[in-house]
């Protein structure tokens, strides 16, 4: 596993701790190990802002309220995230022209999406 400081907005956005602090903000232990976390990498301040609205925004999301718009840019939202992580992956010399590579970064991103998704709608029903 990744440190915290190397996490993505989205990847930090799914983290059981990171969660916690946001929804649960006046827990002094969580409250002082993120403070004190921000405080020794204050680079990560955007990433740590946009992370807290996806998590804020799961947290407060009902279902009767999207609109298709929001729905579309749930999913733009979710692709483009895919489409990051993968560009972070290093690139591994294939022996084969059209090898399995391919086939198996598209089962990569489909188990990163559901995982993305049951996290989504984990965090939405807990909160209601």
């Amino acid at each position: 596993m990744k440190p915290f400081s190397e996490l993505s907005a989205e990847e930090l956005a799914m983290e059981n701790l990171f969660i916690r602090w946001v929804r649960f903000p006046d827990d002094p232990p969580i409250r002082s190990f993120w403070e004190n976390w921000i405080l020794k990498y204050p680079a990560m301040k955007e990433t740590v802002d946009k992370a807290r609205e996806l998590v804020l925004t799961a947290s407060d999301w009902k279902p009767d309220t999207l609109t298709n718009q929001d729905i579309n840019s749930i999913w733009d939202r979710i692709r483009n995230s895919l489409d990051i992580m993968s560009d972070r992956e290093p690139k591994a010399p294939s022996s084969k022209p059209n090898g399995n590579g391919h086939v198996l970064r598209q089962i990569i991103l489909i188990i990163m999406s559901a995982t993305f998704l049951f996290f989504l709608i984990y965090f939405i029903f807990n909160s209601l």
